[in-house]
Order: C-alpha cells, then sequence, then structure tokens
C-alpha cells in the first residue's frame, strides 16, 4: 500500500517547553491511525503539525512520498490533507450544497452562481458517501449535529482529501449519531482514505482503529495494532508516570455546612448532574476534553444558559443568574482562559486585583485602595515591579495568583477554580495550591476542575467523574488510582 505521510522524529517546543519529542509514525493508504493520549500528551500539536498549522523545531515530513520544507496550511490542504476540528465550521443560513462549495463557488461566464448544479454535485457527493438522508438544497441549520460533521466530511472530500484528519468527531453526538458517523469513517476508509482520527472513547478506538499511537507528556510511549492489544494495555501506556509528580498536601477535618447542586443540564454538554459537598472540602472534577466539567461549572456561576439546575447552601436556594449576581452571593471562579476572561490584560496589577470591590462602591479611597492590593501582592507572594505595572508585564503564575488575590480580597464562600496552574511553574503551582488549600481550611467550598490527573489525585478529597456531559461517579481519592479514574473517564467502568 502507498505510504500517504511519513513523521520522522518530530519535536516541538513553545517557550523552552518541549511538547513533542521524537515522534515517528507511518499513515498507509486505508489505514485508520488513532491518537491515544491523556489532556495535554500532544495529540492536538501533533495534528496541528501535520495540517501545517505549526512547523516542527526537529525532525522531517514526508507527504506522498514526497519531503517538504515550512509549508503554509493551504499548501497542506491543497495537497489533500483534510482536517475536520470538533467544533463545526459551517454557515448555518446557508445550504448544505452552498456550503460545499463556499469559497469554491460554480459559477457561469457572467459570474452568477450555478445554485442548481452545485446542488446536483453535493446531492452527488452525498450518495456517494450513502448519506441518503441529507439534500445539497436543505438549510444547513435544519440538520443535527452529526450531520453537519458528515457535511464538512463531505466538503473536505469534494476537495479530493486522501488524508482525512478527525478530532474528537463524536464528542457532541448521541449513541446513533456517532455510530452513523463511525460508518461513515470506516466507508471512507475502505474508499482508501488515510483517516488520523482523535478520540476520548476508547471504545470507538478499537472500533474503528488499525494502529493507536500512544502519547504521554509528549512522547511517544507506543506503536500497537488495535487486534493486538487491549484497552488495559493502552490505559496502562497512558498512565504510566513516577509517584514524585504527586503534591504532599495537608489533609484535615471537613465542616459540617453542605452545598448542593441538582439537576443542572444544557442543551448538549451536560445532562442531569446533581451532587452535594461539605464545606471544607476540595471536590474534584475529573474528565477528558469533551466531558462537560467546564459547561456544568460555567452554568454553576451563572455565567452560561442552562435548562435546568438549582444551587443550594445549607438548604437556601443561591442560584446565580448570572456572574454579577454569583459574585454579589459569594460565588467566585476562576476561569481557565486567564488571558480571555480572567485578566484585564491593559490595565495595572493594582486595579485587576480590586476590580471586583470596586465595583459597586460610588466612591474609592485610592489610598485604601493602595493599602490593599499592596497587602494581596505580599499575602500572594506575586512578583511584580509595582502594583501599578501592567498585568501582561508579569509571568503566567503570577496573572493566575493575581485573579486569585481579586476573589480573595472580599469574603465569599464558593470558590470554582477551572484549570488554575495551566501553563505555570512549578513554584507557582505550588504557592497556587496553598492557596486553595487555606480557602479549604476556612471552612469554604472548594471546586478544582484539573485535566493534570495527578495533581486532581494530590489536591482532592473526592472527585466527580464526568463523562459523555453526565456525572457517573463520585469517588474517594484515597480509594482511587489514575488507572481507575482513567477507565472511568473512558466510560468503561
Amino acid at each position: 500500500m502507498e505510504k500517504l505521510l511519513e513523521l520522522k522524529n518530530i519535536s516541538k517546543s513553545y517557550s523552552g517547553v518541549e511538547v513533542l519529542k521524537g515522534i515517528t509514525i507511518d499513515l498507509e493508504e486505508g489505514e485508520v491511525l488513532c491518537l491515544v493520549g491523556e489532556n495535554g500528551a500532544g495529540k492536538s500539536t501533533l495534528i496541528k503539525i501535520i495540517s501545517g498549522a505549526v512547523w516542527p523545531d526537529a525532525g522531517t515530513i514526508r507527504y506522498f512520498g514526497k519531503e517538504y520544507g515550512r509549508l503554509h496550511p493551504k499548501d497542506v490542504i491543497d495537497m489533500g490533507v483534510a482536517t475536520i476540528y470538533q467544533e463545526i465550521d459551517l454557515v448555518d443560513n446557508l445550504t448544505v450544497a452552498e456550503n460545499i462549495f463556499l469559497g469554491a463557488e460554480l459559477k457561469n461566464s457572467l459570474g452568477i452562481i450555478r445554485a442548481k448544479e452545485q446542488e446536483r454535485q453535493a446531492d452527488e457527493l452525498l450518495e456517494k458517501l450513502r448519506l441518503d438522508d441529507i439534500s445539497g438544497k436543505t438549510l444547513l441549520s435544519k440538520l443535527s449535529t452529526a450531520q453537519k460533521q458528515c457535511v464538512q466530511i463531505v466538503k473536505a472530500l469534494k476537495n479530493e482529501a486522501r488524508i482525512l484528519i478527525l478530532d474528537e468527531p463524536t464528542a457532541s453526538l448521541g449513541d446513533k449519531e456517532t455510530k452513523s458517523l463511525l460508518a461513515l469513517v470506516k466507508n471512507l476508509a475502505g474508499q482508501g482514505i488515510g483517516i488520523i482520527y482523535i478520540s476520548h472513547f476508547i471504545e470507538e478506538l478499537f472500533a474503528l482503529g488499525d494502529t493507536l499511537l500512544i502519547l504521554k507528556d509528549g512522547c511517544q510511549t507506543a506503536v500497537r495494532k488495535a487486534g493486538d492489544t487491549t484497552p488495559e494495555q493502552v490505559i496502562h501506556d497512558m498512565i504510566g508516570r513516577d509517584a514524585s509528580s504527586f503534591y504532599q498536601r495537608e489533609y484535615f477535618q471537613t465542616g459540617d455546612r453542605i452545598l448542593r447542586a441538582e439537576h443542572y443540564a444544557n442543551r448538549h454538554t451536560v445532562h442531569d448532574v446533581s451532587f452535594e459537598m461539605k464545606s471544607g472540602e476540595v471536590f474534584g472534577l475529573g474528565g477528558l476534553v469533551g466531558a462537560g466539567r467546564t459547561e456544568l461549572v460555567r452554568m454553576l456561576y451563572g455565567a452560561d444558559a442552562r435548562l435546568n439546575g438549582r444551587l443550594y447552601m445549607d438548604g437556601k436556594e443561591i442560584t446565580p443568574s448570572s456572574p454579577r449576581d454569583a459574585i454579589s452571593k459569594g460565588i467566585f471562579m476562576i476561569s481557565e482562559d486567564r488571558k480571555g476572561e480572567g485578566l484585564l490584560t491593559l490595565r495595572s496589577v493594582k486595579e485587576n486585583i480590586m476590580i471586583t470591590h470596586n465595583e459597586e462602591r460610588e466612591w474609592i479611597s485610592l489610598d485604601r485602595e493602595a493599602r490593599m492590593a499592596a497587602q494581596s501582592i505580599e499575602n500572594f507572594a506575586i512578583k511584580t515591579p509595582g502594583q501599578d505595572a501592567e498585568v501582561t508585564s508579569l509571568s503566567g503564575g503570577n496573572q493566575q495568583k493575581t485573579i486569585i488575590a481579586r476573589c480573595v480580597t472580599d469574603p465569599g464562600e464558593v470558590y470554582i477554580f477551572d484549570e488554575p496552574t495551566k501553563g505555570v511553574d512549578v513554584g507557582a503551582k505550588e504557592e497556587i495550591y496553598r492557596h486553595i488549600l487555606n480557602l479549604a481550611k476556612a471552612d469554604k467550598f472548594v471546586i478544582l476542575i484539573s485535566s493534570d490527573m495527578p495533581e486532581l489525585l494530590s489536591m482532592s478529597d473526592r472527585i466527580g467523574v464526568m463523562c459523555g456531559g453526565r456525572l457517573v461517579d463520585i469517588v474517594d481519592v484515597d480509594q482511587t488510582t489514575e488507572s481507575d479514574l482513567m477507565r472511568k473517564y473512558l466510560g468503561l467502568s
């Protein structure tokens, strides 16, 4: 069989941190190659390299038997490599045919779009892929999420793609829709198209995959034929790591107060989630990308709309209607998107710390503001040239500590940390851990989301496991292991 893609010793670093180290793999005609690994294993970086979005620091890439230097993404697309991401990249108020031909419309000599011919060709492509339930003239907004994913694939194949990269294509789909999409992928492989498939659902990998490339911390831990291995072996390859990577925290008695979330749900990503926790407890939320963790806590905080859900503290309802309402009720959230949602990037360290405290005040004492900011900078050991320095001049860890300092300037009761140590160094991590534990020790309610499994196991008292938008289990950390958690993340138990 023809080799469609050959990677040899591919490595990539960002800011001195090596995120891929010596990856070597081939993709043959008609082969389904599955990329497997925890969050942060390097899968996304690898497909960005293959698609031309970023270029490796070392190693070689051969497309269809020819080695290339640096390429633009359009060059890679023109060669026949298409990447389909989880997010739908189509236009709802256009027809299926118009979406398929968008940017490459069929026109007559007067420059007028030949709509009927586009619909005819679209229907031919859809029929060829056995997508009989989709018509070229149908408005895209009328289709299900799975059907839209299929249209994205048809659009790629219209451009004669020979390699198709699918990144978490079933993350937002139900069982029936997933089966339809998997059948389409098998059909495409049968026609000789090489498939690179990423999914956190391990049963999909074994249902589709010919070869499994397992990544851990940017390293290639194994390349296995799907028929010659087991889910247990793959999990072992994914998570094996030294125990020294676990943080040794202090444990203390939890309080008697109760926070209870009841029946939280949105339209697509969270389904009827309920849990309760005690004050003084660090309640972890674990799961893989697309499991619904962030979507759940954003509803708890009032940042996103919900179909259902009520939040109670000590029997009294405190369901916030908005982030402003949440803050007024003592609920604070540190977002995973530090720059996009956490920081006022053009403002000073002082303003970033004091913004919530000052928001409702008609008069601000500048002397008092300066004293409070100075105290926060000292308490959180924020390394800054001064409180008037622009916050973006600080390191990532000090930016994160600035956001946490803001949240504890005024007394609160519920603190939600979504990936609080993402992108910070080891020293800053331990500082952040200390502040999180101080809140729990002060009898507050602490919810922690982390994609770093050692962090989650080190810091939590209990872990709620999310899978497919549902809370599938709650486990005590002293009665579980990384392997147990990974099986639950993957829906195997």
